[in-house]
């Protein structure tokens, strides 16, 4: 049963991830916190609906006894989002999909779990087939920079490879492997699990609850920012005399002066407006952390449908973890293939044919586990 929750929550998450990359607005400094926003008030209507529909006995203490899970997952996915508006994620894949590879790790050395033999290659196979197709991706673009003209290979470098770039995908790799432990910790055994209140039946059920509300909560406060920072930005632009306003007292103080006057007056504007534009590049240079975009509703639908994947794959992870977590854990991180086998499907990316091996090494190790949880049954 593990291996098909598993299995479920890669596909899911894999189609969300290609709905996140439509989504992320490099212009958009607020881009990540829309995009926790959104997942946030999906998981809440899901978290209420599961606890209008389903009998679970909720106990209100849990969301503060999950919250080092819930902590650790809400603050690796908006660093994940945030990622997407400074590095391409072919550039991060090697390091972020390491986390399944960390997160199986610390469930053997600490927790004490343990995999057969066929396992622990399948999982091997999984590991090394995602490590292989990020670091086949980071060189693919490495060659295609190579092919742009200097000038803008170089400002594209000093844009998506610097000290912030490289710092996302390791941080993500940190905090979504230690969530991803505490997860297998809470779920591993229903007599040992912190959560009160729970029975063999509905622990999984109680944890995903908790998590969502904790994520509800946060895309509330989300909100609340984005409506205060929007309407700063309203007042700011009102501030601001309108152009037709300009050419109004413009076009008054030059009806009073000479034809000599006037070409002095144009010159002079001419050049401050020349100064204007410098100045206004070297500061989008200098740095490159977007703009204010206004929240609307129709450019949101990308990050709607990313969150409903989302929603939907977390859905089952928690049944995946509490079954076998020490496997699940690095066969789930391996949804990055799905999405790049849909963005070749829709976007009509092209994959090298190392890209194909390594896609295929990585569905062998999947398809060894369901081997495994075949013969287990």
């Amino acid at each position: 049963m593990w291996f098909i929750c598993a299995l479920i929550t890669t596909l899911a998450w894999g189609v969300a991830d290609l709905f996140y990359k439509k989504g992320a607005n490099e212009r958009d400094k607020y881009s990540h916190l829309k995009t926790s926003m959104i997942v946030g008030f999906i998981m809440g209507g899901h978290a209420i609906a599961t606890l209008l529909l389903n009998d679970i006995g909720y106990d209100p203490r849990n969301l503060l006894i999950y919250m080092p899970v819930s902590a650790m997952y809400i603050l690796s996915m908006t660093v994940g989002y945030f990622g997407l508006r400074y590095l391409e994620l072919s550039i991060s894949s090697p390091i972020q999909n390491s986390s399944g590879a960390i997160t199986c790790i610390l469930c053997l050395v600490i927790l004490g779990q343990t995999m057969d033999a066929l396992s622990a290659v399948a999982v091997v196979l999984i590991c090394l087939g995602v490590f292989a197709l990020g670091l086949l991706e980071r060189l693919k673009l490495k060659q295609d920079r190579a092919l742009l003209p200097e000038e803008d290979r170089l400002a594209d470098e000093k844009y998506r490879i610097g000290i912030i770039a490289f710092l996302m995908p390791i941080i993500y790799a940190i905090v979504d492997s230690l969530g991803t432990f505490f997860d297998a910790f809470y779920l591993d055994d229903i007599e040992a699990t912190p959560l009160v209140g729970v029975t063999e039946d509905t622990f999984e059920a109680v944890a995903n609850v908790s998590y969502e509300l904790t994520f509800l909560a946060c895309g509330i406060i989300i909100f609340i920012f984005l409506m205060i920072k929007q309407a700063a930005e309203y007042r700011k632009k009102d501030a601001v005399p309108s152009n037709k306003q300009n050419a109004k007292e413009n076009a008054a103080v030059l009806a009073g002066l000479d034809d000599e006057d006037d070409e002095a007056i144009i010159k002079a504007l001419a050049d401050l407006d020349d100064n204007i534009r410098v100045a206004s590049n070297k500061t989008e240079e200098a740095a490159p952390s977007g703009e204010f975009v206004p929240l609307r509703l129709k450019d949101q639908i990308f990050r709607i449908l990313a969150a409903v994947f989302e929603t939907a794959g977390q859905a089952t992870y928690v049944y995946a973890m509490s079954g076998n977590g020490v496997v699940a854990a690095p066969m789930i991180a391996s949804y990055s293939i799905v999405s790049l086998i849909l963005s070749r499907i829709f976007l009509k990316e092209k994959l090298t044919t190392r890209q194909y091996i390594a896609v295929t090494v990585v569905i062998i190790g999947i398809a060894m586990l369901g081997i495994v949880d075949g013969l287990g049954e």
